[in-house]
C-alpha cells in the first residue's frame, strides 16, 4: 500500500510516498515562506517520480503542527482534500511527537524552536506525551533547557514516524485540524 505523509508545520515542506511502511520516494525543500505555492507541486512531482496516479494512494498522513500558523493548516487542508476525494484513510500527527519518536531517552523533552520562543512537550519512552504542549517565550524557554536536556535539532527517522502511525487511528476527513498551542493572536486580545 502507498501511503502519503504531508508535514508542512515549519521552514520545510516535507513530502514522503511510502510503500508498505518504507519511504519509498521524499522530497524535503526550503521553503522559503512558499508552503502554499510549493506543496501541491511537490505532491505531483512525486507521483510522477513515483510512477503511480493519487488514486493509487491507500492513506493520507498529516502533520498538524504545533508549528507555523499558516503551515499547521496548509498540510492538514490539502491532506483532508485528498482523503475526502479519494475516500481514503486520513491520520494526523504532531510535530513534536516526531522529535519524539527519534529520540531514545526515558524521558524525553523535546522541542521546536521559533524566533520568539519554542512549543514544547515531554513524552515517556513509549513516546507518549506526558502533558499537554506549551508554548515558551525565550527567556521561559532558556530557563526550560537549563533545567531539562532538551531534543530539538534532530535527524528525523521517517520510518520510525511511520511505525508511531500505524498505532494513530483513522478519523474522518472533516476531523482533522490544526493544533493551534499559541492560540490565534487575534483571539487572545479580546
Amino acid at each position: 500500500m502507498y501511503s502519503l505523509f504531508i508535514d508542512t508545520h515549519d521552514k520545510n515542506v516535507v513530502v514522503i510516498i511510502y510503500k508498505d511502511g518504507k519511504v519509498f520516494k521524499m522530497k524535503n525543500v526550503e521553503s522559503k515562506n512558499k508552503h502554499s505555492e510549493i506543496t501541491m507541486p511537490i505532491i505531483d512531482s512525486l507521483f510522477s517520480e513515483a510512477k503511480i496516479d493519487a488514486k493509487d494512494i491507500g492513506e493520507v498522513i498529516v502533520v498538524n503542527g504545533p508549528g507555523s500558523f499558516t503551515g499547521e493548516r496548509i498540510a492538514v487542508t490539502i491532506g483532508k482534500t485528498i482523503a475526502y476525494c479519494l475516500n481514503i484513510p486520513i491520520k494526523v500527527i504532531d510535530s513534536l511527537s516526531i522529535i519524539a519518536v527519534n529520540v531514545n531517552d526515558i524521558m524525553k523533552y523535546v522541542s521546536l524552536p521559533d524566533k520568539n520562543g519554542a512549543f514544547v512537550g515531554v513524552f515517556d519512552m513509549d513516546n507518549k506525551p506526558l502533558e499537554k504542549f506549551v508554548y515558551l517565550n525565550k527567556s521561559a524557554y532558556n530557563e526550560y533547557v537549563s533545567k531539562h536536556n532538551v531534543v530539538y535539532d534532530i535527524e528525523i527517522d521517517y520510518e520510525k514516524v511511520y511505525e508511531l502511525v500505524k498505532k494513530v487511528p483513522s478519523i474522518n476527513p472533516h476531523e482533522a485540524k490544526p493544533l493551534y498551542v499559541k492560540g490565534i493572536s487575534a483571539l487572545n486580545d479580546k
